[in-house]
């Protein structure tokens, strides 16, 4: 038997909007109408609970339908079911937009082609199509040929694994912006992987115990309890730079230092959207009364004078001239070390 057509019905006792299927036929056992699960179904997500977003929309777009006269065509049908479940703007994306509104960046993200997942396809995008973008906008970035930038970035963006099924969360995306600055043309770069690479390049130092080993100040994403448990058992004056946890939003550092028995923790305030107005681009990163371009900048400083803290009603000098060893991202900005073995291979 053909199946039945039926216009869109808008008053149903259960109050959600209703049109038959021109899939499915009115003999079938199956439910004849175009509710909220044939919605889902038709563009292959799976059913939710009443009242999620998704379905509150669709029942929006099918009211309006509703005033159409005259059944659908199947092609009709399913274009306008599709188009209930295809939201725009997605929220998420909304919310990153504007916590970071650079225009650069956002078109960059837009640009990625987008994956099949209708409820996350615009907020979250494989790893290897961004790769593969920030070589088609920035040709001549060295950086991206750099592997030991690439690692670093992958762990800046909580990425594990190497396969083409790995995704790029935009609001991780945006968290490392706001730390480091825009995917945005400078030069013949972009900032966000220039900045990545002066900390490759200019981060590592020799370690005073272990002469033949380099290791790096950068820490990375770390807690002030996680620092002081790396710090504690360390000699006096041995410190790291962490990515702050409790101001990620403001793009905050810390300074972790150790000073007899106890961590000091020393603020290093982060100013992103004041960055994106710079040109040439600057971090401008306020530390102990001085505005600083990078971290690296930052960093080389405190080769040359003592970081002042208050301690008790007392200003104390603190030197930091000892790295603390052992930190997460030295593997990434160092580089692992290849066997005897597989250098010949």
């Amino acid at each position: 038997m053909e199946s039945e057509l039926k216009n869109v019905n808008v008053n149903d006792d259960d109050g959600f909007v209703h049109v038959q299927s021109p899939l499915i036929s009115v003999t079938s056992d199956r439910s004849a109408s175009m509710g909220r699960d044939a919605v889902l179904e038709c563009a292959g997500v799976e059913a939710e609970e009443p009242g999620d977003r998704l379905f509150e929309e669709g029942q929006r777009r099918l009211r309006e339908m509703g005033d159409s006269p005259g059944p659908l065509s199947t092609e009709k049908w399913i274009f306008q079911a599709m188009a209930a479940v295809n939201m725009s703007p997605c929220e998420i994306c909304e919310l990153c937009e504007k916590s970071y509104p650079d225009h650069d960046s956002v078109e960059f993200w837009r640009s990625i082609e987008e994956s099949a997942d209708p409820l996350t396809k615009c907020h979250k995008k494989f790893y290897r199509r961004m790769v593969q973008r920030l070589k088609e906008m920035f040709p001549n970035e060295p950086a991206l040929r750099n592997t030991r930038t690439m690692n670093l970035l992958k762990m800046l963006l909580h990425i594990e694994g190497t396969d083409d099924t790995v995704e790029v969360d935009f609001g991780q995306l945006v968290r490392v912006l706001r730390f480091f600055g825009p995917i945005k043309l400078s030069g013949t770069g972009c900032v966000l992987l220039q900045q990545l690479q002066s900390i490759i390049d200019k981060s590592l130092i020799y370690n005073s115990q272990q002469k033949k080993e380099k290791i790096s100040w950068f820490a990375g994403d770390m807690t002030r309890q996680e620092s002081e448990k790396r710090l504690q058992p360390e000699p006096e004056g041995t410190y790291l730079i962490r990515m702050s946890q409790n101001n990620a939003e403001h793009g905050d550092f810390a300074l972790s230092v150790k000073q007899g028995d106890i961590v000091h923790h020393i603020e290093i305030k982060g100013q992103p959207l004041k960055a994106l107005t710079k040109e040439p681009f600057s971090s401008c990163l306020l530390f102990q009364d001085k505005e600083f371009s990078s971290l690296v900048e930052l960093a080389e400083q405190l080769k040359f004078g003592p970081v002042t803290v208050r301690d008790e009603d007392e200003d104390l000098d603190i030197w930091c001239n000892r790295i603390c060893p052992g930190l997460p991202f030295n593997g990434a900005i160092a580089g692992y070390k290849k066997s005897k073995a597989s250098a010949r291979t």
